[in-house]
């Protein structure tokens, strides 16, 4: 891997990460100087993500309509979902939000 590809990797990292605490979620940086932390590149809340930065994004896991993500499964693989980190985020803290005490979502 390259110094430019591994700069964009790190820029992807920092954006999620900034994006997350404007969220007021708690966010870190684990793989910082180029250490590979193994549970995961960044921290969210204690759940780690993975940051992939690539040129393109195959076109069948991007919304084509009026859809704000895309279910997607291989065999034998559980599905996942590919949604906007800022619409991701904000589910984060709200449900964050809600499990700090205020019954009131019941």
């Amino acid at each position: 891997m390259g110094r430019r590809n591994r700069q964009r990797g790190a820029e992807l990292q920092r954006l999620a990460v900034n994006l997350a605490k404007d969220y007021d979620l708690e966010a870190h940086n684990r793989d910082r100087g180029g250490a590979c932390h193994p549970l995961g590149d960044i921290l969210i809340d204690d759940n780690y993500y993975g940051c992939k930065m690539r040129k393109n994004i195959p076109s069948y896991l991007l919304p084509e309509k009026e859809e704000i993500g895309v279910v997607v499964r291989a065999d034998r693989i559980k599905p996942v979902i590919v949604i906007d980190l800022e619409r991701y985020l904000l589910m984060l803290k709200l449900l964050k939000e809600g499990s700090n005490g205020d019954e009131s979502l019941d």
